[in-house]
């Protein structure tokens, strides 16, 4: 909204962003989980991969948006933690590291040393254990880094951890465990954690493995989370638990975005009534009002109703043209978008939904409601071409 000239949006946005910025650590880079005494200066010092992903995600996408570098700069702070915390010599991700240096001992005055004064005192631990959850999150903040910079290094580590977690916590089918061993489950959110990092993979790469282990994701959900003609995707297995399992609200927002992206990506109808399935139960006023804060909801809403921003790129994968317009394409601000490369040597597009014409030289396109622009040889007159668009 603030890039549409909504002033009050972007004074509401940057205020946030702004604020923000006080919870990363200014000596090793990484948020903070939240901030006490309604303000953004009493920080709880634990960092937990969720936030961790979610941020560099944001300020990944702020940069775009709003085009100021210490949003971007901000996302690098980040990574730079991530990398140096909590990657594991497998190239996989591990969960959090503690707020505290000495368990119950608020750490004030440690996090206020040096790099080398840390240090000699030691560091708060750091749990090791590898989630298919945790790392699915983080190839999400990953990818939007990537898209944002273009840094190869930040694609490969996200590319390394999806091939990890593929062959040590896949169930089969597409489904994820959330250990190396879990007591019951499995659980939802780690299968469709995954499903948006394959598919964030396949957005900023173009390679149709990403998009094929997407789709098995959504169908492995589909077939074991599923409670008869009910409303939403259930938390756990039908029948593997004591308990009866529940829809809950987080995963039922994470499915509807998901399942709605990966029906726009491959043009299959079944992924659209998953995403209407989660919704289903979003809209239940016990539901949607439970939390009046819960942008998600509303988020979920304005995806499904609408189409994304379509940008697509036709040319060989070896043509140093077309992958230029491929990385322009990728820093196009906004969250929501479809962004294709097809190369006309791997067969027909996953979602044939519109048609290119066969030109000598790559070109990139700008689809809305299911027509193109002219093709575009520069990749700042694509962006601004898709801007133009948009509004």
């Amino acid at each position: 909204q603030a890039r549409d000239g909504d002033t009050r949006s972007r004074t509401i946005a940057t205020q946030t962003l702004e604020g923000s910025l006080n919870l990363i650590d200014p000596v090793w880079g990484g948020v903070y989980q939240y901030s006490t005494d309604r303000d953004w200066k009493h920080p709880h010092f634990e960092k937990i991969m969720f936030v961790q992903a979610d941020y560099m995600r944001v300020y990944s996408a702020a940069y775009l948006a709003l085009d100021d570098a210490r949003y971007l700069a901000a996302a690098r702070e980040i990574y730079r933690y991530v990398s140096a915390f909590l990657l594991s010599p497998e190239g996989v991700f591990y969960v959090s590291q503690d707020a505290d240096l000495v368990k119950g001992r608020h750490s004030d005055d440690y996090f206020a040393l040096s790099d080398s004064a840390r240090r000699k005192l030691g560091t708060p631990a750091i749990d090791k254990h590898l989630y298919a959850r945790e790392n699915g999150w983080i190839i999400q903040g990953l990818a939007a880094l990537y898209a944002a910079q273009g840094d190869e290094q930040v694609l490969a580590r996200a590319a390394t951890a999806a091939r990890w977690v593929l062959k040590n916590r896949a169930l089969g089918r597409g489904g994820f465990r959330h250990d190396q061993r879990d007591v019951a489950g499995p659980y939802l959110e780690d299968t469709p954690a995954m499903g948006r990092g394959f598919l964030a993979l396949y957005q900023v790469t173009g390679e149709r493995e990403w998009l094929r282990h997407a789709e098995s994701a959504a169908q492995f959900i589909r077939a074991n989370f599923v409670k008869g003609a009910g409303a939403g995707f259930v938390t756990s297995a039908l029948g593997k638990g004591v308990l009866e399992p529940l829809p809950q609200t987080d995963e039922n927002i994470m499915m509807a975005r998901f399942a709605n992206a990966l029906a726009r990506y491959s043009g299959n109808a079944e992924y659209r009534n998953d995403a209407a399935r989660a919704m289903r139960f979003l809209v239940t006023p016990e539901v949607a009002l439970r939390r009046r804060t819960e942008a998600g909801i509303l988020i979920a809403d304005i995806e499904l109703s609408n189409d994304p921003i379509h940008l697509t790129v036709v040319g060989r994968k070896d043509d140093p043209a077309a992958k230029a317009l491929f990385h322009t394409a990728q820093r196009y601000a906004g969250t929501y978008k479809r962004i294709e490369w097809w190369d006309r040597a791997e067969g027909p597009m996953p979602n044939p939904d519109v048609q290119y014409p066969e030109l000598s030289t790559a070109a990139a396109y700008v689809c809305t409601d299911k027509r193109c622009s002219l093709p575009v040889f520069k990749g700042g007159e694509l962006l601004t071409l898709a801007d133009k668009l948009r509004r």
